[in-house]
């Protein structure tokens, strides 16, 4: 392989880093004393970083005591003993250096590399690649254009987000009066597949449908798969075909919606010419779409600015009482939504996105009220096209449980000057409602939901996630469900908890074993986790909940409910871990 010079990535050096298994663990807690204490000071963490530095994490209480051993006459060191040195971490004062001196005694002659091989002949001891310095988390998300791994730091992921945000982050365009041109390489259609239900999966995808589409208007795709021939000889007869099937399939004044990815953007063609062509022959509009926007969040945003920015666009009178709604998902849109704005005394004009009809949104000036449903991020820019215009641009709440779906709805009524009607259309909604849910909330007291988290997935689960995903733990707090987080630290050290969670119960993990640990004897009923029948769960004699199990509104919020409910008393995993188990000793996470 050809180096450029100057080009190189730029890798920081790393270091090896090994976490106690259970046997060292406790081997170094007999040496120091404190074998499984009932009270008092207990060793909690053990690990190795490098070849000349051991750290110790010890507890008592809420007190904790963090020193390091090192190799004898090293740098730094504040007390030597005849086979090491040690140090203590932060301020040593009278009290800590008592116990670093209780502790050389009890270490007597035992040297630094007998310590060292301790860890390193505990078969579960979990050996790490880290950068000194950054105890930063590597599992990151989103992760845009990579899917969720379980090798590496994916062991303690449960999260698809990367997935979710890829695949669900792109409008789906469905409309009839649409003609779908996709021109790209087999690789690309392998990287951005059609999801289909009907086949086995590792993900719980949170839609029913491929971006919210109903699959409308697939007759009128056309796929043109470029291959090496093309990207030697050049696209003249594939384009050529191209422009034939169009013709055959296009009426006239259809848009046609240019898919094209990366392949034609390095083979440097033509496919605005190509575009211009396809609209000569029908007289249509051709929109494009490629991988680029989607990357920068500005899906179809050519075509919006064009057609938002034409001149006397916005020049018709509006309807005071008409609105046109943004990013609410159809599945809550039409069964909840639009009946509820009808009883306020409001006519839904247009509905754009997730999915997006081409030929209805020369209607979008017919209505005074522009309402954007809130996202983590929004994949187009109409937003703050729409801001820059006369229209009201009003973003309401993600209609997620009781509250949510309060604020969200009376954020429309109180923009469009009807509270009094959503007063008494809430009450309606409400009346039977409330008091069902109240008591559901009774039950739900008794059970508790896991997340496993770490710094990257810890916030998120209080807001919104791959765009219009549910803020998980703020949705089961609501229900009345205890939360536990399993929270990963490499070196033992507790999670500063987000407002909402602050009574939540934490169990710090730092290795496969303590993971597997605190899923078997944890007191909780369901895991979160979006990979179907996660072994890592089921193995524990846990049962498991996922992001399609949560939905937007308040039928949305019973089902929800329901359903956490229902996976609460199962007892299937319970009764039956002991056979779902591997073998002893064997671990099933790394």
């Amino acid at each position: 392989m050809v180096k450029i010079p100057g080009r190189e990535a730029k890798v920081p050096p790393t270091v090896r880093h090994i976490s106690a298994g259970p046997r060292a663990l406790a081997s170094m807690g007999a040496l120091l004393g404190l074998k499984a204490p009932r009270k008092g000071w207990r060793l909690e963490g053990l690990c190795g970083l490098g070849k000349e530095n051991i750290c110790l994490r010890l507890r008592h209480g809420d007190h904790r005591l963090v020193f390091h051993l090192l190799p004898r006459n090293a740098p730094g060191a504040q007390l030597s003993a005849p086979g090491l040195s040690l140090r203590a971490e932060g301020d040593a004062g009278t009290a800590v250096m008592k116990f670093l001196e209780v502790a050389a005694a009890r270490l007597g002659s035992r040297r630094f590399e007998s310590v060292a091989r301790m860890l390193e002949e505990d078969p579960r001891s979990f050996v790490e690649d880290v950068v000194p310095g950054q105890d930063g988390d590597r599992v990151k998300v989103p992760c845009i254009g990579q899917p969720i791994g379980l090798l590496e730091a994916g062991w303690r992921n449960f999260y698809a987000d990367q997935d979710f945000e890829v695949l669900l982050g792109v409008p789906s365009c469905s409309d009839p009066h649409t003609v779908n041109i996709e021109y790209a390489d087999l690789e690309c259609y392998y990287a951005r597949p059609h999801r289909s239900f009907k086949k086995w999966t590792f993900l719980d995808w949170p839609q029913e449908s491929e971006s919210g589409s109903s699959g409308d208007g697939r007759d009128s795709s056309i796929v043109t798969e470029l291959a090496e021939r093309d990207m030697i000889m050049g696209t003249g007869e594939r384009a050529d075909a191209l422009v034939a099937e169009v013709r055959k399939r296009a009426k006239t004044g259809n848009y046609l919606l240019f898919t094209h990815l990366c392949t034609p953007i390095i083979m440097g063609e033509d496919f605005q010419g190509l575009a211009r062509r396809c609209e000569a022959e029908v007289g249509g509009t051709s929109v494009r779409w490629s991988q680029k926007d989607r990357d920068e969040n500005d899906n179809f945003g050519e075509h919006f600015r064009a057609l938002l920015g034409r001149p006397g666009f916005f020049d018709a009178p509006a309807d005071a009482l008409a609105v046109n709604l943004f990013h609410f998902p159809p599945s809550y849109r039409d069964s909840e939504l639009l009946p509820f704005l009808k009883k306020l005394g409001l006519k839904t004009n247009i509905c754009v996105l997730p999915d997006v009809s081409l030929s209805v949104l020369d209607d979008l000036p017919k209505a005074v009220w522009q309402i954007f449903c809130e996202r983590s991020s929004y994949p187009t820019k109409v937003h703050e096209i729409l801001a820059q215009t006369s229209r009201p641009v009003i973003s309401v709440r993600a209609p997620y449980g009781v509250e949510g779906t309060r604020e969200c709805l009376r954020g429309i009524a109180v923009a469009a000057g009807r509270e009094p009607e959503f007063a008494a259309a809430w009450a309606e909604a409400t009346v039977n409602f409330l008091p069902a849910w109240e008591a559901m909330k009774k039950e739900a007291s008794g059970y508790s939901l896991a997340f496993v988290a770490s710094e990257a997935t810890l916030p998120r689960l209080m807001t919104l996630r791959y765009g219009h995903g549910a803020p998980l733990a703020k949705m089961a707090r609501e229900m009345g469900f205890a939360v536990d987080i399993l929270f990963y630290d490499l070196h033992g050290a507790g999670p500063k908890l987000p407002a909402g969670l602050e009574d939540a119960r934490v169990t710090i993990f730092r290795t496969p074993w303590e993971l597997e640990r605190a899923l078997r004897e944890g007191g909780f009923r369901a895991v979160y986790s979006d990979v179907v029948f996660d072994w890592r769960v089921m193995r524990a004699g846990k049962a498991r909940f996922a992001s399609k199990d949560f939905e937007m509104g308040l039928g949305g919020a019973m089902r929800t409910f329901q359903k956490l409910l229902s996976i609460c008393r199962l007892p299937f995993f319970r009764r039956y871990a002991s056979h779902l188990a591997g073998p002893r000793g064997v671990s099933y996470i790394a």
